[in-house]
């Protein structure tokens, strides 16, 4: 594998010492009003001070405070004047993006008992939200049967079959403490974290603002813990038993997966100018639903030397109460071998997969008033991938059962080695004012470099009807290049008793850096030589587009809300569609050609949604949404015209084709926690239409002699109807019941009807999951601890993945992959102090 070390950070991290910075989008704002009780009126003068921070304000002539720049999480704030009762406010939620309203009413005679605490609950009704967004807290996450944020993500309102409002998966965001995670070439997320560092999340599933760009469908922030005053920690362990023989190899075995996770932090060196964060988890050996990159169900074979590490640290200085400086680190290890159902006969030739990523980032925090405050940060994102198969020259052939290119492989290397590295360095820069109480002015500037690697060789297996038609693709290509993109945004949060709006406009600009060939001229040459005339070639241009986002918040009344949201979003197409097999290899197969000119995919949204308190402690929320989406990325096939309509020569490239309409509606009741019962109950009624599901559907037809739709027809997930209900049945301290039950209406597949055939013509059958966590709480020395039990898929519903097109479940070789998990068990054990 080659390596491409970078050498900008030692340097920068002397340079940034002498900066203030902070991650954009993981802050909130406080604001209130402070009341004399007896007289009503507002009190000039008192400071409001958020405890365990070095931050606070003193409220004006009429009582007035106002907070920015604080960190999402929840904190205890205290109001205090000479001659009134000092009364605070505990477990205050501050969200990201988002403004708390607290206000203090305090008694002018000092009383006995000294500081009143007053317990603070998150409003129902959150003001100043114009978008479809959905908040996670820690005590949440805690209690849910999940394993992983995708786990989250996957119960929200709006999302259908792991797809967030009808979108493709790499239509989404996913930023860890504001920066983010994906890859560039493929548009996998690259890294995973420890549940343990995971504090706060939020969902944005539409309508997010104009700060947040290259994403279409929705955007996933997940902010991770900080080191607090006193040291902290937690230890976990815990087991998956899973009760219906999970290995595809020999159902005699019954394995069980380990997790165990660990997390400390605290003031570093016993200072109060320095705090540390760090936490980290193993996982072994895998199963074949181990869930890689947030969630995507990879089928992996188990084996003893499968794992997965995942770690994440923080070092922050407090060097005063107007500059903090933060260094993070985050680092993902897999090591594992994927099942493919075809080589379960022959699993030596499965070769060794590898995935390493690693993200370092310099963050620092500079307040320049009360109200104003900037933002840079520094970022280096390093992802290196390999799959570890013989090379081309070196595999042995591959031999099938009876001959058979259908049946099981009896010997030979699997056709695939693969190198992969991206290297994104970014910076950013914000800058944020509370420029008066009804006005939050945000903008800023950002830039992203790549360096970006991949050699590929791999053949691929066709099934074909016609023996003319080539019997497998070679992707074979090797492209190094460093393009760069970047952005430019403003926003304006108005805030007013009726109205609250964010009005924004983003600016993106992306640099592709390469041409590509004259694909105009006709090609020449015999199948063995068949090459494209390269003496011309295309110079890709700069694509730039301009992004207007509008949300509007309209309160009705304290108990009921209507919000507006309106806005374009742009996304640039993965690298790999723009730079593969740029060395122009098209002889021997259908190997896909990139195209660096392709233009950037293009959303238009919107949606329209209201809110009713039913309870004081329950919230009905009903939302339309509707989003046409264009210029998505096919893989279009050219034909060798001499040849006739069953050519086996030709090229396949990457274009700008399809369009996707989708449209629906979601219904959401909330109850948040009382004495004993909250919940979450949504139902998702979506549909979505499209020319194509994916970038290789067209081209994947064509190789089975099938007619190419240029009709739209229903998505792979158009899953119509999808319900999900969590009930959590808690006494604190003491014992928690958590249910989790989905169900969801049949997604489409493809039945063959010979020339008739169209995609996705039938539906499979509905599919449910209910999953209970219980967890027993207890103290054992000074640490408090939990033994908790899962129960997943309790009812052991034979859920359906994928069927043929001859109805066939799992296919003529009867894939066990094509049944969703079975029922299984956790248990396990944490420890807190």
């Amino acid at each position: 594998m080659q390596q491409r070390t970078s050498l900008w950070i030692p340097g920068l991290v002397i340079f940034f010492t002498l900066l203030n910075t902070v991650f954009a989008g993981i802050t909130g704002t406080l604001s209130g009003r402070v009341f004399d009780k007896e007289t009503g009126r507002g009190i000039p003068g008192v400071n409001v001070i958020i405890k365990g921070t070095q931050l606070g304000a003193a409220t004006d002539s009429k009582g007035r405070y106002i907070i920015t720049n604080i960190p999402a999480g929840k904190f205890d704030i205290e109001a205090r004047m000479m001659g009134y009762t000092t009364t605070s406010h505990i477990n205050v939620s501050i969200l990201m993006d988002l403004r708390t309203v607290v206000d203090f009413r305090l008694s002018s005679q000092v009383l006995e008992m000294g500081e009143i605490k007053v317990s603070a609950e998150r409003p129902m009704i959150q003001r100043d939200v114009t978008a479809t967004t959905h908040f996670i807290s820690q005590d949440e996450i805690g209690q849910l049967p999940v394993q992983s944020v995708k786990d989250i993500v996957d119960i929200q309102p709006g999302v259908a079959a792991g797809h967030i409002r009808g979108g493709r998966n790499s239509e989404v965001l996913y930023l860890v403490d504001g920066l983010p995670v994906s890859e560039a070439i493929e548009g996998k997320v690259g890294t995973e974290l420890p549940m343990s560092s995971v504090i706060d999340m939020t969902v944005q599933t539409g309508g997010f603002a104009a700060e947040y760009g290259n994403a279409m469908s929705g955007v996933v922030n997940i902010i991770t813990r900080d080191g607090g005053e006193q040291h902290h920690g937690s230890f976990e362990t815990s087991g998956f038993r899973f009760q219906n023989h999970s290995n595809p190899f020999d159902r005699r075995k019954n394995e069980i997966d380990f997790i165990s996770d660990f997390s400390l932090g605290g003031p570093f060196i016993n200072s109060d100018k320095f705090r540390y964060y760090v936490s980290a988890d193993y996982r072994a050996p895998y199963t074949r639903w181990k869930r890689e990159d947030f969630g995507q169900k990879n089928r992996i074979f188990n084996n003893k030397d499968s794992y997965n590490i995942n770690a994440n640290g923080k070092l922050t200085w407090f060097a005063s109460s107007q500059f903090k400086l933060s260094f993070q680190g985050l680092l993902s290890l897999w090591n594992w071998v994927e099942f493919d159902n075809k080589w379960k006969k022959h699993t030596q030739g499965l070769p060794r997969r590898t995935k390493d990523s690693y993200r370092f980032s310099l963050t620092a925090v500079h307040t320049l008033s009360p109200r104003t405050f900037y933002e840079v940060r520094l970022s280096q994102y390093n992802v290196l991938k390999s799959i570890l198969g013989a090379s081309s020259n070196e595999q042995a052939a591959v031999k099938y059962q009876d001959n058979d290119p259908q049946s099981w492989v009896i010997a030979g290397d699997y056709p695939w080695w693969l190198d992969h590295q991206e290297i994104h360095t970014i910076g950013k820069f914000d800058l944020v004012s509370q420029v008066t109480l009804n006005h939050q002015i945000k903008s800023g500037v950002e830039v992203t470099y790549y360096d970006l690697y991949k050699k590929s060789v791999q053949r691929l297996e066709l099934f074909t009807y016609d023996p003319t038609f080539p019997q497998y693709i070679s992707y074979n290509t090797e492209y190094r290049y460093f393009p760069y993109r970047g952005a430019a945004y403003i926003q304006d949060k108005i805030d007013y008793e009726g109205m609250i709006a964010n009005i924004g406009i983003r600016w993106d600009f992306f640099q592709p850096r390469a041409s590509r060939p004259a694909l105009e001229n006709k090609v020449y040459g015999d199948r063995s030589q068949w090459i494209i005339d390269n003496d011309e070639t295309v110079q890709a241009s700069m694509k730039t587009q301009f992004s207007p986002r509008l949300g509007l918040a309209l309160p009705i009344s304290p108990r009921n809300e209507l919000h507006i949201n309106y806005g374009y979003f742009f996304q640039m197409p993965l690298f790999d569609y723009l730079y593969t097999n740029s060395n122009l290899n098209t002889a021997e197969g259908f190997s896909p050609l990139g195209d660096p000119n392709l233009k950037p995919a293009r959303t238009v949204s919107y949606e329209v949604s209201y809110k009713q308190m039913l309870s004081n402690d329950m919230l009905l929320d009903v939302t339309f949404f509707s989003k046409d989406v264009s210029n998505l990325v096919d893989n279009n096939t050219f034909l060798d015209e001499r040849k006739g309509a069953l050519a086996s020569t030709g090229f396949s490239r990457f274009v700008n084709l399809e369009k996707v309409g989708v449209y629906g509606a979601e219904i959401f009741v909330k109850r948040r926690v009382g004495k004993f019962l909250s919940g979450k109950i949504n139902y998702t009624y979506m549909v979505a239409k499209g020319t194509g599901s994916d970038r290789s559907q067209k081209f994947d037809w064509l190789t089975i002699d099938q007619r190419v739709m240029i009709d739209e027809y229903y998505l792979s997930w158009d899953q119509r109807h999808t319900f999900v209900a969590n009930l959590d049945f808690r006494k604190a301290k003491n014992w928690g019941l958590n249910v989790l039950f989905r169900w969801n209406s049949p997604l489409p597949y493809t039945k063959f009807r010979g020339d008739a055939t169209t995609p996705n013509n039938e539906r499979m059958k509905p599919t449910s999951v209910l999953d209970i966590r219980f967890n027993k709480d207890f103290k054992m020395w000074n640490f408090a601890c939990s033994y908790f039990f899962e129960s997943l898929n309790t009812f052991n519903h034979k859920n359906i993945l994928w069927m043929d097109a001859y109805d066939r479940i799992g296919g003529m070789l009867n894939d066990p992959g094509a049944v969703d998990e079975k029922f299984r068990i956790r248990t396990g054990v944490r420890m807190q102090f």
